[in-house]
């Protein structure tokens, strides 16, 4: 396929709705900024560990264009300890509180970045719009009813070995790309069955979670094969640690990429990119679209 034809495809894909927005991911997907209100975030090191350094770092990636703020207040980096529900929730509800205030005139949604299920209902009910469960349902039982009982949106994110230890217990693919789809698609036919709307399932294939080098390298080699799946998707590359296992990339600083990655998972279509340098992606973003978008090119 020549460059021109590639670019100018449409990627096929599954619009993505929260609240009365379709995240379409034509011609460019939306962007979701991470804020991370922890002592041990594995980019920011607890930069943000304050309700206001965390309300600031949220706005200020609003400002520079993303679309959805995804709130978390506990570190899922490899050797991350657990935290209690109590703990959690007095991270994440006092910042979900203060940024829905700001939702309507600045347009943008909120996100919650948890495996527990009532610190989801407790985010939902103080604004949040989507639960991010980066366990794809399967740390919480209860997380399914609340994602279903709250009419948020979701996004179940793959992940293989328990929490904080998804790489001590790595346990080989068969095949990752079939393994990691039909998980994903085990864990939105359950909340199909309860009756979620499939338009507010995304799924995310979980770079970096329980996955070796090669492993990621393939999905995101993958990644228009997951773009033409029956739901919507979301990638998240931004500054992983599958980077510097690159030969050539051990000293980097993950930023260029990073960059690179999510125009590649563009490219290849794909809704929302979660990411840290919210300005940077949307420019390489606007290249993309202009050269999607000019008639002559």
């Amino acid at each position: 396929m020549s460059l021109q034809k590639l670019i100018r495809q449409k990627p096929k894909t599954q619009s993505f709705r929260v609240a009365n927005t379709l995240f379409t991911g034509i011609p460019i997907p939306a962007v979701m900024g991470i804020v991370n209100i922890t002592q041990d975030s594995f980019f920011d090191g607890g930069e943000y560990y304050s309700f206001s350094k965390a309300t600031s770092r949220a706005l200020k990636l609003v400002q520079e264009g993303a679309k959805i703020i995804d709130v978390g207040g506990e570190s899922s980096r490899p050797g991350a300890s657990k935290i209690s529900e109590e703990e959690e929730l007095r991270r994440v509800i006092p910042i979900i509180e203060e940024l829905q205030k700001h939702k309507k005139e600045k347009n943008f949604y909120i996100s919650i970045d948890t495996v527990k299920s009532e610190v989801a209902e407790q985010a939902v009910l103080a604004g949040a719009d989507i639960i991010n469960d980066i366990s794809a349902l399967s740390i919480d039982p209860n997380m399914a009813t609340v994602i279903h009982k709250t009419k948020a949106s979701c996004i179940l994110n793959h992940l293989r070995g328990s929490f904080g230890k998804m790489q001590q217990d790595y346990t080989p693919y068969d095949d990752v790309f079939t393994d990691v789809s039909t998980e994903l698609l085990a864990a939105a036919n359950k909340l199909a069955i309860l009756g979620v709307p499939k338009e507010k399932i995304c799924l995310d294939p979980g770079i970096g979670f329980g996955k070796s080098l090669e492993d990621n390298l393939e999905l995101i080699s993958s990644a228009e094969k997951l773009s033409k799946m029956d739901y919507p998707t979301l990638w998240g590359l931004s500054r992983k640690s599958f980077i510097g296992k690159i030969s050539t990339l051990k000293n980097s600083d993950r930023f260029i990429p990073s960059i690179v990655s999510a125009f590649l998972v563009a490219l290849s279509g794909t809704n929302i990119l979660r990411v840290h340098d919210v300005s940077a992606t949307i420019e390489a973003l606007h290249l993309l679209e202009a050269l999607r978008t000019y008639d002559t090119f």
